[in-house]
């Protein structure tokens, strides 16, 4: 089983500790840990735990946290190769569901600001969703989306995943999607992935 994702425009990595300068400078910048980290600025030991705990969900669950660079074109017309810094990250991870009704598997995204707005979130995340339901045979994904970015809601819902419920109330208000593996395989979304 290969865990490297291609899509039309990007190459997805596991993210590995050869990552991580460029992962602290991504989810520190401030438009981008806004609605990741609630703000919150991570630490050089954060990324590093965070790089831990994907690579052990890779080798125990199969899945975890990929890092996304853009594909530049080949001289010649031959396969693309990835190329450039961090675009940003794509990937899956355990979560507490909501008002404690157990474990999820949640997709996680975010670009880099100069990336937005050109539907490579949702490119990224259609290899994702695809690679869990039809690699690793998960049944569900949830996606919990901050209320004020309401560009990741689009994504999900570009993505197929259907509201599923709101969370608590209060500052971090938050808004619960999910996709089904049985829609998901049905939908045949698969138009963005590279064999």
């Amino acid at each position: 089983m290969s865990e490297v994702l291609r899509t039309v425009r990007l190459v997805l990595h596991p993210v590995s500790m050869r990552d991580h300068g460029a992962l602290l400078t991504h989810w520190t910048g401030p438009l981008v840990r806004r609605h990741l980290f609630d703000d919150r600025v991570v630490t050089p030991v954060q990324v590093s735990e965070i790089i831990e705990a994907s690579e052990r969900d890779f080798a125990t669950e199969g899945y975890g946290l990929w890092a996304l660079r853009t594909v530049s074109p080949s001289p010649g017309g031959g396969a693309a190769a990835p190329g450039g810094p961090l675009a940003g990250v794509a990937g899956l991870s355990h979560h507490e569901g909501p008002l404690g009704h157990g474990v999820d598997v949640e997709i996680l995204y975010s670009l880099e600001p100069d990336h937005w707005g050109r539907g490579l979130a949702a490119e990224a995340s259609r290899a994702v969703l695809d690679y869990a339901f039809g690699v690793v045979g998960l049944h569900r994904i949830t996606a919990e989306i901050d209320m004020a970015n309401p560009a990741s809601s689009e994504i999900a819902l570009q993505l197929g995943m259907r509201h599923w419920r709101e969370g608590p109330a209060g500052p971090d208000g938050a808004a619960y999607y999910a996709a089904e593996r049985s829609r998901w395989i049905g939908s045949r979304r698969i138009v963005d992935v590279v064999p």
